[in-house]
Parts: structure tokens; C-alpha cells; sequence
């Protein structure tokens, strides 16, 4: 695993080294929710990465206001016409489970590592499906098998007048860290909108209804971009 971080910590850099565009930016959330999962309240979540020859690495964060839960997530995408590979390091700690970074111990670490893969089908039909499988990191079963904890979604976006919209559903295909088995855990609505503010200043606003049929939970997110 020490491996592994060390490749994308120099794939990293040596990306940084040749990049065509550095970005940052942040968002700031009512509440994390992801792929139908209550990961904390309100937060904010900053990114920074580089795009090089379709190739884009990045750093992502969550921290939240009142508490001291964190995560941080290493990702590295690559583009190829309508298909998007990914690999993705996430790395959780909370009050309850203060793991440490550096602690690559798969049965206590902090670390889950990932791989995936996204296909839209055409600009005109936008319909995308990804998928995303767990392979290394604290990710077992209670039989101390290592749980695969994958996770399937189809989106699609659209607009109406100016709003940006997306609908989404996603599913687990086994037992894992979503569900104990096969089951529908994400369905959700979101949009987008850019608030004016000034003629030369526009902030990004956005919300996102989302229903965890497994969980028999329902979430509205608000947020804003900068």
C-alpha cells in the first residue's frame, strides 16, 4: 500500500511539472452526502488539481464546522474520447476513529483505495455509466474477507431554461460497505444555477434531492461554489 501512495504521490508531481491547468476551488455543503451515504453535516470541500494531456490529478478534501471529522482523497482520472478511467485513494478519520495518514495497516487504516470506470455515450444522448470496485485499504466483511465494495451509477444530464439538472441512480451489486447485499442505494435529482451578483461576478448555487431506498433515508443538499 506504501507502494501505491508513493506512485501517485510522483505521478503527481510529475504531473504538476507538465501541466496545461492548475485549478482550485471550494465548495461549501448543508451536508455530505455521497453515492446515498450520510457522510456529515455542514462542511466545506476544497479542491486542487492539474489537467495535462486528459490526464487530471487532484487533491479533494472534506472537513466539517463543528466537528472534527476529515477526509481527504487523492485521485488521479484519465480521459479518452467518451471514456473515463479512475483511481481514487480516500482517506476518512472521525472523533470515534482518529486514524493516522501514514498508517497503511489495511485491517486499521484510515484508507479504502479504488478503480473505475465511466462511458458516456454521445454528447447528443449524454447517458453515462460508471463503475467503481474498492480493492485495497480497510474494506472487509465481518468474516474478515475482503468485501470488493463496488458501486454502480447511470446519470443523465439536462437543462431547463438556465438551470443545469442531473438525474442519477446507483446501485451496489454485493455485500459491502453500502449493503449488506444487492441493493438500490442512490437515487437523486440535482441542480445548478448561477446566481448574479454583480455584471462581472456570478456565484454558483446548487441543490440535490436524494433518496437512499436501502437506507429508507431521504437528503436534501444545498451548497455554493467558489
Amino acid at each position: 500500500m506504501k507502494r501505491t501512495i508513493t506512485f501517485i504521490a510522483i505521478l503527481f508531481c510529475a504531473i504538476v511539472a507538465q501541466a496545461q491547468d492548475v485549478f482550485i476551488n471550494a465548495d461549501f455543503v448543508s451536508s455530505y452526502i455521497w453515492r446515498g451515504m450520510d457522510n456529515g453535516n455542514a462542511c466545506v470541500q476544497p479542491s486542487l488539481g492539474v489537467n495535462w494531456k486528459g490526464l487530471t490529478a487532484y487533491a479533494w478534501g472534506s472537513t466539517e464546522f463543528r466537528n472534527k471529522n476529515n477526509e481527504i482523497d487523492l485521485s488521479l482520472e484519465y480521459e479518452c474520447k467518451n471514456l473515463t478511467l479512475y483511481a481514487n485513494n480516500y482517506f476518512t478519520q472521525t472523533e470515534e476513529e482518529p486514524f493516522k495518514y501514514f498508517n497503511y495497516n489495511s485491517h486499521s487504516t484510515g484508507h479504502t483505495f479504488e478503480i473505475g470506470a465511466g462511458y458516456m455515450f454521445s454528447e447528443k444522448f449524454p447517458l453515462s455509466i460508471s463503475w467503481y470496485t474498492i480493492f485495497a485499504g480497510n474494506d472487509y466483511r465481518e468474516n474478515e474477507k475482503r468485501a470488493w465494495s463496488s458501486y454502480c451509477e447511470v446519470s443523465y444530464p439536462f437543462s431547463v431554461k438556465d438551470i443545469s439538472m442531473s438525474i442519477e441512480a446507483g446501485f451496489t451489486p454485493w455485500e459491502g460497505m453500502y449493503s449488506n447485499k444487492f441493493n438500490v442505494v442512490n437515487v437523486g435529482l440535482s441542480a445548478t444555477k448561477e446566481l448574479k451578483i454583480t455584471s462581472n461576478f456570478s456565484l454558483p448555487i446548487f441543490g440535490k434531492l436524494i433518496a437512499n431506498p436501502y437506507e429508507e433515508q431521504v437528503y436534501f443538499v444545498f451548497g455554493l461554489s467558489l
